[in-house]
């Protein structure tokens, strides 16, 4: 992370020191004597030789020999009073007078540099137009970070980074990060990092994760263990060429010492090197997972069965607390009406975090689902068995279906011996089964309730006619009416149907026999059956539209679209 050029300026000025000044005067040539000289000539003014060699104890002859020669050089100027003294050239004129000759010097060889090529291709040999292996040691932080700024700008394909948790801050300070911005948007390349996140960088990692989001890069970030401080870091660009760097001294010093790199194009040695940062990328794991375990104190790869439900409640809650994208739900049918009525998601499905709800849609719950959609996502499966939650992909908590004697807590989990993991090759694996599971479900909206309409009490038999059909649903003021056969229940027509059969089919009332029509077929349901025992008969009998009634009650109106959906088999 680079200051501002403001602080820089300032910061450099503050830092320069009469060390600095006489180092300058070194460049110019002037040996220790002379600086001497000059530098209490600036202090006293003008004087006298005599006086200068008596105040800093020198010999006279060594004194007249050192202002002639710093007379030669144009650093200082004599009076012409008797006897005569000496003053010093204004530093300022001596630097412009240095920056000058530069400039001079550099437009010449600008001049010369064609002459100076073709020179040397006449007496040179040609060059090798293969690669040949090199390296070269690289000593120093400020060299090292240079370094890799300047393979990330070159870079084309790819970048791959390990890095300690140290290493990471002092890398986020020198702006190596910064330079990421560039060819991933301009070239595409694709970055990956490998690094230890702790207590001490996390809020670094997460800055710098919301600077790649923020200018809309895709960096790959994990996260993996490294014990020693020493660990060797390396950055590997487009597996041409790579640097190896470690610290070293004493690890009291750590923030102090100076590192050493390794710089090297050898093909061979890059592609071990890059063999070694591929298994540490499978050893490794999601940087979001070692976030949530920083944050919320749960170690990654825990798995565990909580046997206290107000421990597993604790643990839930605590975990709902960091869902950031998604929460996954299979409900038992009897858990949906608790969920509705005590909502626990209410407070942690926040704006951007999505819901999804799946249970197994009975008669009697369907009008709970219905307004539970209105705030969630809500399918039906066919499911009963299975009870789970996943949140955010990481964290998976499996429920036990509870005997007949036993009761679900108030916001409809039953916790005793709640199964919790967050290890990746659980959570994952679960995650993509209910993914899947969810895009086979059944939409709540293609259930088309009708719940608590009452049975039509009018019948007719399919022996009658349809005139006679008419007549009575006109006598007794309803829209629909039973139709039955062998005196049992068998469907059910409404005047829509009727109309259409009559007009659109252009059948004669007086002449065709209820039986002669289409209507509704009727799925009677026992008290312990599901809405998904209706669609099996819908898929066994071929039927496309079916009404399905529960304890005399008219509660929902299923599809042939729907019957088709459910039979898709689903993968486990």
């Amino acid at each position: 992370m680079i200051a501002p050029q403001s602080e820089l300026s300032e910061r450099g000025t503050s830092n320069l020191s009469e060390k600095d000044i006489t180092k300058f005067l070194q460049v110019l040539g002037l040996s220790k004597r002379e600086i001497q000289v000059y530098m209490f000539l600036s202090r006293s003014g003008v004087q006298s030789t005599s006086f200068v060699a008596r105040k800093l104890k020198m010999e006279r002859v060594q004194a007249y020999r050192t202002f002639r020669k710093l007379q030669e050089k144009g650093l200082i100027e004599a009076t012409l009073e008797r006897p005569t003294r000496f003053t010093i050239v204004p530093f300022e004129t001596l630097l412009d007078a240095f920056i000058n000759s530069k400039k001079s010097e550099v437009a010449q060889l600008i001049e010369r540099k064609e002459d100076l090529i073709s020179t040397w291709n006449a007496i040179s040999s040609p060059e090798s137009t293969y690669p040949v292996a090199k390296f070269s040691v690289v000593t120093g932080k400020k060299k090292i970070h240079t370094k890799m700024c300047n393979m990330i700008e070159d870079s084309a394909k790819e970048v791959l980074i390990l890095t300690t948790s140290l290493g990471l801050i002092q890398e986020d300070i020198a702006g190596v990060f910064d330079k990421i911005i560039d060819p991933a948007q301009k070239r595409h390349v694709n970055f990956q990092i490998i690094t230890d996140i702790s207590e001490k960088n996390l809020n670094i990692l997460e800055r710098i994760n919301n600077f790649f989001s923020d200018e809309n890069v895709d960096v790959k970030i994990r996260h993996l263990n490294m014990d020693s401080k020493f660990f060797p870091r390396f950055l590997i660009k487009d597996e041409m060429e790579a640097i190896l760097y470690a610290p070293v001294g004493e690890e009291k010093s750590m923030l102090k010492l100076e590192d050493e790199g390794l710089w090297i194009n050898d093909k061979m040695f890059i592609s071990i090197l890059r063999a070694f940062f591929d298994q540490m990328w499978h050893s490794s794991v999601e940087v979001s997972r070692r976030v949530d375990e920083l944050k919320t104190g749960i170690p990654m790869g825990e798995t565990v069965v909580i046997k206290d439900p107000a421990d597993a409640w604790a643990k839930i809650t605590k975990v709902l607390e960091t869902a950031k994208k998604d929460i996954i739900l299979i409900a038992s049918s009897q858990s949906i009406n608790n969920l509705l009525e005590n909502d626990p998601f209410r407070k942690y499905c926040k704006k951007d975090t999505k819901c999804r709800i799946m249970a197994s849609i009975d008669l009697d719950n369907l009008e709970t689902a219905q307004k539970l959609s209105v705030r969630y996502q809500v399918k039906h499966v066919p499911i009963s068995y299975l009870t789970m939650m996943i949140i955010d992909n990481k964290h998976l908590f499996m429920f036990k279906k509870p005997s007949l004697n036993e009761t679900v807590n108030e916001n409809g989990f039953y916790l005793v011996d709640t199964f919790y993991s967050n290890d990746p090759s659980s959570t994952e694996r679960v995650g993509e089964m209910l993914n899947d599971i969810w895009k086979r479900g059944v939409e709540i909206s293609e259930i088309s309730s009708q719940a608590g309409i009452r049975m039509p009490s009018v019948e007719v038999s399919v022996g009658e006619t349809v005139s006679k059909l008419m007549n009575k649903m006109l006598q007794n003021g309803v829209n629909s009416i039973m139709v039955t056969e062998n005196q049992k229940t068998i469907g059910i027509i409404n005047d829509r149907e009727l109309l259409r059969e009559i007009f659109e089919n252009q059948k004669d009332p007086e002449r065709t026999l209820v039986k002669d029509i289409e209507y509704t077929p009727l799925v009677m349901l026992d008290s312990d059956e599901s809405i998904t025992s209706a669609l099996k008969l819908m898929r066994e009998k071929g039927m496309k539209r079916v009404a399905v009634v529960k304890n005399g009650q008219l509660v929902g109106m299923l599809t042939e679209d729907l019957a088709k959906k459910e039979i898709v088999p689903m993968k486990t």
